[in-house]
């Protein structure tokens, strides 16, 4: 039953309406413009039936309402958001009665929760059972804070709006369609041609109206599980284990922000924008060293044909107002049959700690082998480590100088758009790396990192531009590790903690119960 109060609210927004609508209709009669202006309704209504037709249900499950893809997820929660795009597509099949059922939200977010932990648990007889009490907890507490916020801020009269409302929106009220009723009859007997806006009416208003209707509960309906999927795809990952408010620091824009504005900057100091950490892979002589001089202004990574390079080395260099400390890290360079065993495990643990990869390349080099082998084998060890996420690679050209014609270099050239031979080898050497690595590597571009300035050209041309376009994932990417170590650091304080406050709490608990057993067989108790 509609609440006295939704009445009054419904009579005050409809009682000017209907007055001018009354009085408007009284002046087109009495000046007898109204036998100009009778075709507007059904003319416009016609056109809106037709516009509805041809604009299905279907664009509600377009790209605007798809699970917002988060820059710190990893390749496994991107795998985990198309299961929550199946479950947002079977709104097309949804009548307005199941939109409204709360039962079948229920029963469908638990289908959702299964297929999901399922995803990130498959080894496991009952996945729900992987999942920790804290996780689950933080999960519900943080989709239903973004669902009421949501709530509020978006859905129309959603503070008067009740759950018997809500149920009732599947169909229209009977007082409505008695008063359109009425009202049309009222018409028809003061002027008998408005019978042809009464036809009209009820062949492309009536279906237009259930069309919007259904259309608004699809869109309440998929930003639901929007929220839902979310949530419950954070809460696999193991990134809600910390509980909500450590989860809401480190990652301050959920998805009800995201929704209306571009993703801000990680809150961890660790992967804070005043820090950048670089890792160089390459083969040896594929010209990392140089890249290192060339970056930092100075002589301080051996150049030579052979390995200098056996050890992660670190070099740090200031740049930029505010000041930014950005740290290199050259790793070993691998040889032609691919990097060794204990080189990968170097690798890796540089890549553990970078923001970002410049994988290095030899332009004037044919053997590719050994890169794409290593890279592989990289890529391959992130899928592994699937609670982890590869740091974007940025492809590196080194030596293009040494492309024909060799005896040719006069920089900048405008290889992307090439006019001479030169520019020509250098954009399809550039082509043919990104056709090799496919998605693998982020963007290529070419440098000459000779030692001489007047040669040197591409760091501050194409290095530091496509930096800057892939800061952002490499950033996330530090904070989803910072994050991680954060958790599992705090484990064993958070144990002896929680231990502590147990013990506690017990020790109340069983003084007040002595001391309620006492006043209970004292001679005051047992009058």
């Amino acid at each position: 039953m509609i609440s006295r109060r939704s009445i009054l609210v419904a009579c005050l927004l409809l009682i000017p309406v209907l007055t001018y609508a009354v009085a408007g209709g009284y002046a087109l009669w009495t000046t007898g413009l109204f036998a100009w202006v009778w075709w507007m309704a059904p003319a416009c209504w016609l056109l809106a039936w037709g516009l509805a037709w041809f604009w299905r249900l279907g664009q509600l499950t377009q790209p605007s309402q798809d699970l917002p893809v988060a820059s710190h997820w990893t390749a496994r929660d991107q795998q985990a958001a198309l299961i929550v795009r199946e479950y947002q597509q079977k709104v097309e099949q949804l009548p307005p009665d199941k939109l409204t059922d709360l039962q079948h939200y229920q029963t469908e977010v638990q289908s959702l929760a299964i297929g999901l932990a399922r995803r990130y648990h498959p080894e496991a007889n009952d996945p729900l059972t992987s999942l920790t009490i804290p996780e689950i907890l933080a999960a519900v507490r943080l989709a239903v804070d973004d669902l009421e916020q949501w709530t509020l801020t978006s859905v129309p009269g959603s503070r008067l709006l009740t759950i018997n409302h809500w149920r009732k929106l599947q169909s229209a009220p009977k007082w409505i369609r008695r008063f359109q009723n009425t009202a049309w009859a009222v018409s028809i007997l003061l002027n008998p041609a408005n019978i042809a806006s009464y036809l009209a009416s009820k062949l492309t208003v009536d279906p237009v109206t259930s069309a919007l209707q259904t259309e608004l509960l699809g869109a309440l309906y998929l930003r639901f599980f929007q929220l839902i999927g979310f949530y419950l795809i954070e809460m696999n990952s193991g990134r809600l284990r910390g509980g909500s408010e450590a989860y809401r620091r480190a990652f301050p824009l959920n998805v009800r922000r995201k929704s209306g504005s571009p993703e801000g900057q990680p809150s961890f100091e660790s992967a804070a924008a005043g820090a950048l950490t670089i890792a160089m892979v390459g083969q040896v002589s594929s010209g990392k060293s140089s890249l290192v001089n060339a970056m930092t202004g100075s002589q301080q990574a051996a150049v030579d044909i052979l390995p200098e390079t056996l050890n992660v080395e670190r070099y740090q260099m200031t740049v930029g107002v505010p000041a930014v400390v950005v740290t290199l890290l050259d790793t070993p360079g691998y040889a032609e049959i691919g990097a060794t065993k204990d080189q990968l495990q170097q690798i890796q643990a540089a890549l553990r700690e970078a923001n970002v990869v410049l994988f290095v390349l030899d332009a004037h080099s044919p053997a590719r082998e050994a890169d794409r082998r290593t890279l592989g084998d990289l890529e391959n060890w992130y899928v592994s480590q699937p609670r982890f996420k590869l740091p974007p690679m940025l492809g590196v050209l080194t030596h293009i100088d040494l492309l024909r014609p060799t005896l040719e270099w006069s920089p900048p050239y405008d290889w992307r758009e090439p006019s001479g031979p030169k520019a020509q080898n250098i954009h399809d050497a550039v082509a043919y790396t990104r056709e090799l690595f496919g998605g693998s590597l982020a963007a290529v571009v070419p440098v000459c990192a000779d030692a001489d300035p007047q040669r040197a050209w591409g760091i501050l041309d194409e290095v530091v531009p496509a930096l800057t376009l892939i800061l952002d994932e490499g950033q996330s990417t530090a904070l989803l590790r910072a994050f991680e170590q954060q958790l599992d650091q705090d484990r064993l304080k958070t144990l002896l903690k929680q231990i502590r406050l147990c013990g506690s709490d017990l020790f109340r608990c069983w003084i007040d119960e002595r001391m309620q057993s006492d006043q209970d067989q004292s001679p005051a108790g047992n009058r």
